[in-house]
This record gives C-alpha cells, structure tokens and sequence, in this order.
C-alpha cells in the first residue's frame, strides 16, 4: 500500500470520509471511493495503473460512467462541436465552383485540375499536417483553449480577407493559394486540440460518442458549406460563401477563449497555489513544480518531439497511421472533384451536383453517429471485434462510387439535369465510410495517455492530410493517364488497402487499450 494526500483507496482498501486521505494499492481496480460530495477525478497513468482522485459521498463509484454527457458539460460540449463544424465548413466551399475560380483566375481545363484541383488541395493538407506535427507536443504542454482559439483564427480572418479582395486576374490565384493553405493550417493544427482536449474533459465510457461527435460535426460543417457554395456560388459568385463562413468562425473563436477552460490548466494552476503556499523547501523536497509551470507559456525547446517515436511503439498507433493514407485518397477525389465530374462530365447543373455531395455528407453523419454508437457497445463488449466493424464498413465503402462514376449519363442525371433516384441512392451507401472515422479516433483516445494524446492526434492528423493531399495530384496524374473515369475508379480502390489495414488491429487493441488513461475533470457520479 502506497499513502497518499488526496488519493482515496480502492475496493478493500482504507479511507477516512471527509479527508480525502486513504492508500490506494499498485494495481489497478475496477471502483473507486469518494468522501462526501459526489465528484471524483480519474487519471491514467503508463503501464496501465489507474488513480481516483475524488472528492464525494463514502462509498464506492464505479470507474465507467454514463456515455451521457452530463448537464456541467453540455455547454463546453455543444461549443467545441459549433467550432468543429463552422472550421469545417470552409473546407469544401471552393468545389462546387472549380469552373467558375477557374474562369476568374483566367486558367484552361487542364489548369483547373492541376492548379486548384491537386496544387491547391496539395497545399491546403500537407502544410497543414505540417503545422500539426508543431502544435502536437504545443497541445501537450500548452493551455489547449488558446491554442485553440488561435488556430480557427488563423483559417477566419484570411477567408474573409481573400472574400473581399483577391482580384480577378492570373494574379489573384496566390492571393487564393495563400487563403486555403492558411485555413488548411487551422483544420490541420485543430484536430489534435480538440480530440486532446475532449479526452481530457470526458471518461473512456463517454470517449466513442464524443468523438463520434466532433467527427459527426465536421461532417456537417463540410456538407453545409459544400451545400451553401452550390445554392450562393451561381447566383452572386464563389467568394460569397466564404464570407458566410468566415464570420461565424471568428464569432467561434472569441467565444472559445471566453468561455471554455483547460482541466489541465485548472489543475495546474491549483497545483502551483497549493505549493507557493507551502514551505518551499518543503516544496523542493517534494519534488513541486514551479508556479510559473502553470502559466501556460512553453519555449520551443520544451516542446518533447522525441514523443513521435514513442508513439510508434503502440502498434495499434502504427496501425491506424497506416490506414489513413490510402483512405484519404477517396475522400479527396469525392471532395475536390466529384461534384466538377458530375456537373461537366454527367451533364448535371452545379446546384444538381452539390445535391449529390450534400446526400452523402448527410449519410457520413448518420453512419458515423449509429456506427460510433455500435462501435462503443462492440468496444465495451469485447474491444478486438471493433476492427471488424470498421474494416467491413471500409471495404463496403468503395463499391456505390465505383458504380456512380462508371453508369451511363442515363442512369444517374435525369432530362431535368437533376440527379436520378439510382445516384442519390449511391451517395446514400457511400457514407458507410465514416463509421471508421469517429471508431478510430476513440480507438486513439484509449490507447494512449493523456501526456501524449495530443501528439498522437497530431501525427494521425499528418497521415490524414497526407493522403487528402497527395490524392488530388495522384489523381489528376492518373487522369492524365486514364481519363477522369478510370482514374476516379482506381482512387476509390485505396478503400480497400485501407479496410485490410484495419482488419489487423484486432490482434494489438485489446493490449494497448490495457493501458488507457483517464479524464482529468471531476466527474459526478449517480
């Protein structure tokens, strides 16, 4: 038995109520014990140990709470998901227009492809990706709000100043390059804010309908802006949409940093309190930090990149990072240029075709929302049959976009110029592609500690933009060797090198989920 100052003991062991003193053994257990108002907190720790921190009534509270988001945290939790969707909705705003960018920049078809179709998707996730590999070991030293707050302020105010004064000349096109590669930047260096932030604010139990969320609101972020260029693009022009964007976004920005607060901060903070006011050669023996450790600044030097490769040891990591290469691919190609291919090589109107899009941006939300939910009960169940759900949905995922690209104009556009049942129907069954991205990043908030979450999220983060970005150039390369039909069958294809890849995750999982960490809020318990 180990004493502690504020550590209760687990099943069997002493505590004394109202103290928060007790002896928590080396191992693990499945329930914790609280003092007296109902809150507890719950940290991981490597090796797979688990500490309870709780401040509640005696008796014991079980380690799994709720997957019910609890009434103190619906506000922080509907923000972060308001902020996930309007940063995402800038993503595709220029896709429904590639024809009318391309006029305005004064290029030829093939300079549509090879310009705004693989140079400036190039740009926007790779750059992007890039910045994260830096604000990765930043999330996990870094009061994560402002990090937070800065990043979607970095996408906001370049849109809205390229909305209202990139020219319409050859020129213009830097002016546009430097936008998108600025809000790549601010998708890019988001997702391991928000993924590590949220792991921190919620339990294990709650992790997969969390991050079912957040993938579920920049799913919609994305439809809805690929939806709004379509209707507003045509009829007053491409740069309207991104102000109709841009706005909301900045709006998002002053209220993250107003409203929201960093557990680890908080903690932190209250940490360098506790010590200033002690003995500080009491502090020293005790091995303290530094009141100024709570301040939230970090010098370059600080920042651990050694952790890349520590990282690599979890073989589920190295798994997933796998994966998200040559699933990105066919993301792309639907993103960057189906819309286009359907508009111009299917004879739809560009409204037509963004009904398209938009249906299967509908259809991602409802699969990740019910495949996160499956994927939770699976995982709680038993954790090594979770690949087999995401591998199959994977693999599925190719199949009706194979179809749609190869039918005959007939099949898929009607005498209105509108899409056909048949095509609707195939942008339905595609969704069944984001059941693997909410299932994933829960599988990476459970494998790996808190001290590190955010640098794994940053490196998935750089696979991911890895594959969004080559995809576009690897296709406009095969169509330079194919033709569009071909080269769009065969970007769909990486699907399945990507459902293979999951398949093997269900020998490593049950392991390296072992060694999850927990939440660092207090948690009120029933």
């Amino acid at each position: 038995l180990r004493p502690r100052r504020g550590i209760v003991g687990t099943t069997g062991a002493a505590s004394q109520p109202g103290q928060g003193y007790g002896y928590a053994p080396s191992s693990s257990s499945s329930s914790f014990y609280s003092n007296g108002q109902g809150y507890s907190y719950d940290y991981g720790s490597s090796g797979g140990e688990r500490q309870a921190m709780s401040y509640g009534q005696q008796g014991p509270v079980s380690s799994s709470s709720s997957s019910r988001v609890s009434k103190e945290l619906m506000g922080t939790f509907l923000l972060i998901l308001v902020t996930a969707c309007v940063l995402h909705a800038d993503q595709n705003l220029a896709a429904p227009n590639l024809s009318a960018i391309a006029s305005d920049f004064e290029m030829t078809p093939m300079q549509k492809d090879t310009r705004l179709g693989g140079m400036v998707q190039f740009g926007f996730f790779l750059i992007g990706g890039a910045v994260s590999l830096l604000v990765g070991p930043a999330t996990d030293q870094i009061d994560r709000v402002t990090l937070l707050s800065a990043v979607v302020l970095s996408g906001a105010i370049p849109s809205l100043l390229m909305s209202y004064f990139v020219p319409s000349s050859k020129a213009g096109f830097f002016y546009f390059f430097l936008a998108r590669i600025c809000t790549g930047i601010a998708i890019g260096g988001s997702f391991p804010i928000l993924f590590s932030l949220s792991a921190d604010l919620f339990p294990a139990s709650q992790r997969t309908f969390v991050a079912t969320s957040i993938s579920a609101a920049t799913n919609v972020g994305a439809a809805v802006g690929g939806m709004l260029s379509g209707l507003l693009g045509p009829k007053y022009g491409w740069r309207v949409p991104f102000r109709f964007v841009g706005i909301p976004a900045l709006i998002c920005s002053i209220l993250v940093r107003v409203l929201l607060e960093d557990p680890r901060t908080v903690k932190l903070r209250k940490k360098a309190m506790e010590d200033a006011s002690s003995n500080r050669a009491f502090a020293a023996w005790g091995g303290s930090q530094d009141v100024a450790a709570a301040s939230g600044y970090v010098r370059l030097d600080e920042l651990d990149f050694l952790k890349f490769r520590k990282i690599l040891d979890v073989r589920t990591n190295m798994l997933i990072f796998a994966q998200a290469l040559p699933g990105c691919i066919p993301i792309s190609c639907i993103t960057t240029f189906l819309a286009d291919y359907l508009a111009v090589e299917q004879g739809m109107m560009v409204q037509a075709s963004t009904a398209v899009t938009a249906v299967f941006g509908v259809s991602c939300l409802c699969f990740a929302v019910t495949g996160g939910m499956i994927g939770q009960e699976i995982y709680n169940k038993k954790k090594d049959n979770l690949p087999l759900l995401i591998g199959t949905t994977s693999c599925l995922a190719p199949l009706p976009f194979i179809m749609l690209v190869n039918s005959p104009q007939s099949a898929v556009t009607s005498a209105l110029q509108r899409p056909t049942v048949f095509a609707l129907f195939l942008a339905l069954c595609g969704g069944c592609a984001a059941t693997t991205g909410p299932n994933v990043r829960a599988i990476m908030m459970n494998v790996n500690d808190s001290e590190v979450r955010g640098t794994v999220f940053s490196a998935f983060t750089l696979f991911d933009d890895l594959g969004k970005g080559m995809g576009p150039s690897l296709i406009v390369a095969m169509t330079a060797i194919f033709g569009r039909r071909m080269a769009y069958t065969l970007a769909f294809c990486f699907w399945w090198m990507s459902g293979a890849i999951l398949f093997m995750v269900r020998k490593s999982l049950p392991a390296d989920a072992a060694k999850s960490g927990g939440s660092l809020l207090p948690m009120k318990h029933k």
